[in-house]
């Protein structure tokens, strides 16, 4: 591999892991807020306002960032299932159509969540949620909806990866293997 491609593998490998410790972190801070908005339902009658909220954006984040995980693996959904770490052309194949695959559904969705119509950098997803603040937490949304771009960005460098370097073994694999 060349030393280009190496580079990508290994900010591919580094934000895989913050992103798998993020999708945790996300993941227990969900379930407890859950469990706050239970107990102060239930047990004070008085639950917050703002558990509920917390815990969508919460959800949305931690499932975002762990389908990038799941991506670099490859153990996202798949219809026909190769091997993408053998030798020969057909996995190098494998490899390409699914980066081709994320860069023509995940590229347009990078494109529009900062650029609006008329090319109006204004209008975008993340500007015009940028403008809107959460009703129960107060959060700007623009944190919120750049989720959207961030994974996206994410999902582009793993595909790179995945061609160059192949998927990173999952653990059922490791100890298969």
């Amino acid at each position: 591999m060349t030393r280009a491609g190496h580079a990508v593998a290994t900010l591919s490998n580094g934000l895989d892991r913050v992103c798998l410790l993020l999708a945790k972190a996300a993941l227990v801070g969900m379930v407890c807020v859950i469990m706050l908005q239970v107990v102060s339902r239930y047990g004070l009658r008085q639950p917050p306002a703002w558990t509920e909220e917390l815990a969508r954006y919460l959800m949305v984040w931690g499932g975002l960032l762990g389908a990038t995980a799941a991506f670099r693996r490859a153990a996202d959904p798949a219809i026909v299932r190769i091997d993408e770490r053998a030798a020969g052309t057909r996995p190098c194949l494998a490899r390409l159509a699914v980066a081709l695959t994320a860069v023509v559904f995940v590229g347009p969705i990078l494109y529009f969540s900062f650029v609006g119509p008329n090319f109006d950098l204004s209008r975008g997803f993340v500007m015009r949620m940028a403008a809107r603040t959460s009703p129960g937490l107060g959060v700007n949304l623009g944190f919120i909806a750049a989720a959207i771009p961030t994974v996206c960005a994410i999902l582009l460098i793993h595909a790179a990866a995945r061609v160059l370097d192949g998927p990173l073994a999952r653990p059922d694999q490791e100890q298969a293997g």
